[in-house]
């Protein structure tokens, strides 16, 4: 019989959000649909493809039509990194986006630095994602660098940690108004579900007067310790897309977040997969929205 130790090991290996393939790392050639490894065919496209808006398939394995740009500056935010080249996303993401920072700027919160969302149609991307395919999902980070940096006309230094990676412990990073943003993301009823650092859950659940319902959406997973991975939920518009596992009952502040801090924990993140490896076939319909106008 499994113990509770036993399924949080096999959940956490089935249901992987994003991944950690450093920035610039990347298979050499292209790999083929339905093939391991990354298609770098949708990392060649330069624009969305045109028509109503529609989400395709799930967040690891999908892509997105009619997707917009989020404008790489604007009341509260800011596109860290505009190079990349995935700013783009179903409008539902566009408009998430958009009303966190407002509500921020609201609250005298620090501005927004939005990571990755997707590339102008979605698709796997060379490099850092298992996810992000299918216009839903964006990494905000949690802190603006400690140095000065002008955005748009310098490279931006390193998203800055909330956590001691050695000790698991919280940095100095971490403050209320850090707290405060995981928590307003949260709340939002857009979204589905949002991935931190386990030692982020950690201490979200060890703050008391803040905790309530919405930290059943507060999902531990490896790396995250310099960004928060949102996840919106399927849109109305889009029937084609896949909608992930019901999420646990609870608030995740038991037994099930001691696993992430286990020996077993470190065993299962040492086999898992790269990014890229063993990723699910695409729906058909993306093949399809690929080869049109780019």
């Amino acid at each position: 019989m499994f113990g509770w130790l036993s399924w949080v090991a096999i959940a956490a290996a089935a249901f992987a959000p994003d991944g950690g393939a450093p920035d610039g790392a990347g298979p050499p050639g292209v790999a083929g649909p339905g093939t391991s490894g990354f298609d770098l065919r949708w990392s060649r496209v330069t624009k969305p493809a045109p028509g109503p808006a529609l989400a395709l398939g799930q967040p690891g394995a999908g892509c997105v039509r009619g997707a917009r740009a989020l404008p790489l500056r604007g009341p509260g935010f800011v596109v860290a990194r505009p190079e990349r080249h995935r700013h783009f996303g179903h409008p539902a993401l566009v408009a998430f986006i958009r009303k966190v920072a407002a509500q921020g700027r609201a609250e005298k919160l620090p501005v927004l630095l939005v990571g990755d969302m997707g590339q102008p149609r979605g698709g796997p991307t060379p490099t850092g994602h298992r996810s992000h395919q299918s216009g839903i999902d964006v990494d905000l980070w949690y802190a603006g660098p400690a140095k000065r940096w002008s955005p748009g006309k310098s490279p931006a230094p390193p998203a800055p940690s909330v956590v001691d990676l050695r000790t698991k412990k919280m940095l100095p990073t971490w403050n209320a108004k850090v707290a405060r943003l995981v928590q307003s993301v949260a709340t939002n009823p857009t979204i589905d579900r949002i991935f931190v650092h386990p030692a982020v859950k950690r201490a979200l659940c060890q703050d008391r007067a803040h905790r309530g319902p919405w930290l059943q959406r507060v999902r531990p997973w490896w790396g995250h310790q310099d960004h928060l991975h949102v996840r919106l939920r399927c849109p109305e518009d889009s029937p084609d897309c896949t909608a992930r596992e019901p999420l646990a009952e609870g608030e995740g502040c038991d037994k099930s977040l001691d696993w992430w801090f286990s020996d077993d924990a470190a065993r299962t993140a040492a086999k898992r997969k790269p990014p890229g490896e063993g990723a699910p076939a695409m729906p058909g319909k993306c093949e399809a929205l690929l080869a049109g106008e780019r």
